[in-house]
């Protein structure tokens, strides 16, 4: 969203993101294409290699996050695999005992994601999967792509 605030003969431009999507974090200590291939063989998705999200750290350096995707024409989802741990750093520093997030667009109902969820935890490499609020992280414009 943005806004205009004017004041005296400054205008200022605020943006407000919308972090309108389920996220879902999950530890795994495997490859990020195994990971893909257990997530694509159980959930019946094809998630597949995309560009790789680059964040910059305060020293400059580029990080390197790899990133999946799948996209459901019916309901427009989409869905996306990335890895927390980068080649400098993580996506999402206050988590770093997460190795992936599962990032869902379009995807409303409660249900579909308990559903999701529980299809998530019963892959036997995965040690846990949870639900997080991404309004709530300090890292959330990490996000943003």
């Amino acid at each position: 969203m943005f806004q205009f605030v004017s004041s005296l003969n400054k205008k200022i431009l605020k943006i407000e993101f919308s972090y309108d999507f389920t996220l879902i974090g999950i530890i795994a200590p495997i490859k990020d294409y195994r990971l893909c291939w257990f997530l694509n063989n159980e959930l019946h998705f094809n998630l597949e290699k995309t560009d790789d999200i680059i964040h910059s750290n305060a020293e400059n350096n580029e990080i390197y996050f790899s990133r999946y995707t799948y996209f459901i024409d019916e309901g427009e989802i989409e869905y996306y695999l990335l890895t927390n741990r980068g080649s400098e750093g993580y996506l999402i520093p206050e988590h770093k005992e997460i190795d992936f997030f599962l990032m869902i667009h379009n995807l409303s109902y409660k249900s579909d994601i308990d559903q999701l969820l529980s299809r998530i935890l019963n892959i036997n490499i995965i040690q846990t999967a949870l639900l997080l609020n991404a309004n709530k992280l300090k890292s959330k414009e990490n996000l943003l792509f």
